[in-house]
């Protein structure tokens, strides 16, 4: 910068100096304010997991609480004793075995429901191949059943329990008649997937609502004695009468297409006596609807990409991904990079659901199905950074993983914005700061280049400068102190050329011109040798007697005119004069100048 002039120098320093304010100015705010959004991210996703906690722990309740009221209901307890005795009846028919072999047969409606409905419904849903066999009724009361209220039917599946009563005359439609329009209502208003009654000594479901495969088996010796819904039924049927519902995990449900679902169950109890169990499928859909408030994510404050959902203890989701439901390319190329299995990938399109498929084996997982509750910035089960809030919840006696996230993309998205228009404005103001600075710097230079110039001017010799003061300021002080510089300078200067003038007319009194003029030129000794000079002294006789008695000033008047006609015929014949002292005059001829002739010249001098 030694070679910059001022004027870049100060447009340098103001534009470094608005940088440095403008950057760390920007990177602190940058930084308050992603900590300010991070920790209202937070405090957000905290307060909705804390809401959608609170809703789902209010359904379960409610949904425990359903189910001992419906099991302590009267209309319930002679619904199990009656369904049970009609099954009862049923089981004691004779001939069962050829019965049953008949009501299964290839050719029976039943078969051709189970080899054309059920068989590649369950295929499609668990993507692999079923045996026909593993799923047939193994008993005359199940295939019988089944042929009148399911295969015999009229209505489709789905709407099976339309259907009020079989037109067989038996007594369990009969008592079918009298209790399934209460039962069915009661899954309707309360929005369950199904209701069974099973008989607490046999495990026979000798009810259900929805009327499934899995009507009228047995389970602890049918098709689905290892499933979910049997451990529902015997951990419930060893339950005393105050004792709380048992809830059952989700698992795979054959019945139901292989379709995720889960059980709550209670004993029926009738003055005391066990009776039954009563047990409620749950359904999903509910849950889901309070994980993802209705599929309204951005109404429940979760913007574009944020979703609370449920993890269970084998690190599988318990509800729906929000990505799944919104975005099903992008959430399966995201699994894709993560090298998920194909099979789970084709399992979560062809079951449009992430329940029990979606592993979620994350920081926020691990967190809260160990206990704890804590937020943070971590990847997700995409892959994809977020802000994670995060805290268990207990569904009966397993405990949940209920966790809400939003992208940090999305989270971070204003104060980016706030980010680049900091940097957008720090770029306009540098260049105004470039702009004004270039502006005043010119105006603040401008009077010191004038000064520059004229001081300039005042050294080359120049004396008649005069700059005009046009502030108040140290500039215009310096302005004003110059001229008086250069006004000094000038008197000092014409001063020393009149005392230059008065010394030279006195050397030049003392000594001849030449001389004097070698003596100013800087010559210390002067001497010089001349083979021969003419010298004249003159001395007027009897000037003493003459100028007594006469007055000075006459006798002045004399020797000035006498001396003065001398000096201008030496002067014009080339005489130097030497001196006058008193009436004595002499000059000599040949000296300092040299002149051949000054003999002669000092003969025509002396006449």
């Amino acid at each position: 910068m030694r070679n910059q002039n001022i004027k870049t120098k100060v447009v340098l320093f103001l534009l470094i100096v608005c940088f440095t304010i403008s950057t760390v100015m920007g990177w602190i705010g940058y930084q308050n304010g992603k900590t300010a959004i991070k920790n209202l991210g937070f405090n957000q996703l905290t307060s909705i997991r804390a809401t959608k906690s609170s809703q789902l722990q209010s359904y379960l309740d409610l949904v425990g609480a359903q189910i001992i009221t419906l099991g302590e209901n009267p209309t319930t307890i002679e619904a199990m004793k009656g369904f049970s005795q009609a099954f009862s009846e049923l089981k004691n028919e004779p001939n069962q075995t050829e019965l049953t072999s008949t009501l299964v047969a290839s050719d029976s409606s039943l078969h051709a429901y189970y080899e054309n409905e059920f068989l590649p419904s369950l295929e499609s849903g668990s993507h692999k191949s079923q045996v026909l066999t593993q799923f047939l009724p193994n008993s005359f009361t199940a295939a019988y059943l089944q042929h009148h209220y399911i295969s015999e039917n009229q209505f489709p599946t789905g709407r099976k329990n339309a259907l009020r009563q079989a037109n067989d005359g038996s007594q369990y439609s009969k008592v079918h008649n009298a209790f399934h329009n209460t039962l069915n209502s009661y899954l309707e208003k309360f929005d369950f997937y199904d209701i069974f009654l099973v008989d607490h000594n046999t495990g026979d479901i000798v009810y259900s609502v929805f009327k499934e495969a899995d009507f009228a088996t047995n389970l602890r010796n049918g098709p689905y004695r290892r499933s979910n819904i049997a451990s529902a039924y015997e951990e419930a049927n060893v339950l005393a009468l105050a004792d709380a519902p048992i809830f059952v995990e989700f698992d795979y449900y054959a019945p139901s297409y292989g379709a995720p679902a889960a059980f709550i169950a209670k004993p029926i109890f009738d003055n005391g006596e066990r009776i039954g169990v009563l047990i409620f499928q749950m359904p999903i859909t509910r849950i889901n609807q309070i994980m993802t408030g209705n599929q309204h994510w951005v109404k429940d404050g979760l913007g574009e990409t944020g979703e609370t959902y449920l993890v269970g203890p084998d690190f599988t989701m318990r509800s729906v991904s929000r990505f799944l439901v919104e975005d099903r390319e992008g959430y399966f190329a995201a699994l894709e990079k993560l090298d998920y299995p194909s099979k789970t990938i084709s399992q979560l399109d062809e079951f449009d659901t992430s329940i029990l498929l979606q592993r979620v084996q994350t920081k926020a997982s691990f967190g809260a199905l160990s206990g704890k509750s804590s937020t943070g910035i971590i990847e997700d089960y995409r892959g994809i950074s977020v802000l994670s809030s995060y805290g268990p919840i207990q569904f009966g006696d397993h405990q949940w993983a209920l966790i809400s996230e939003i992208d940090e993309a999305e989270a971070f998205a204003p104060i980016d914005a706030l980010a680049r228009t900091l940097i957008i404005s720090s770029l306009l103001i540098g260049a105004l700061v470039v702009g004004l600075a270039a502006y005043f710097s010119g105006q603040f230079t401008k009077p010191i280049i004038s000064l520059a110039n004229a001081a300039r001017k005042v050294g080359e010799g120049a004396s008649n400068i005069s700059l005009e003061v046009k502030s108040t300021d140290e500039i215009g002080s310096l302005t004003s102190s110059f001229n008086d510089m250069v006004e000094n300078l000038d008197s000092q200067r014409r001063t020393i050329e009149i005392k230059n003038l008065e010394n030279t007319r006195l050397l030049l009194n003392i000594l001849p011109e030449p001389i004097a003029e070698r003596l100013k030129s800087g010559e210390a000794q002067i001497a010089d040798t001349f083979s021969s000079v003419s010298v004249i002294f003159t001395d007027l006789v009897g000037f003493t007697k003459w100028s007594k008695g006469r007055p000075p000033m006459e006798v002045l008047s004399m020797l000035d005119d006498l001396f003065g006609s001398f000096d201008a015929v030496a002067s014009k014949l080339g005489v130097e004069k030497i001196k006058t002292i008193g009436d004595a005059y002499m000059a000599v001829c040949g000296l300092p100048v040299p002149n051949e002739n000054h003999a002669s010249v000092m003969a025509e001098l002396s006449f």
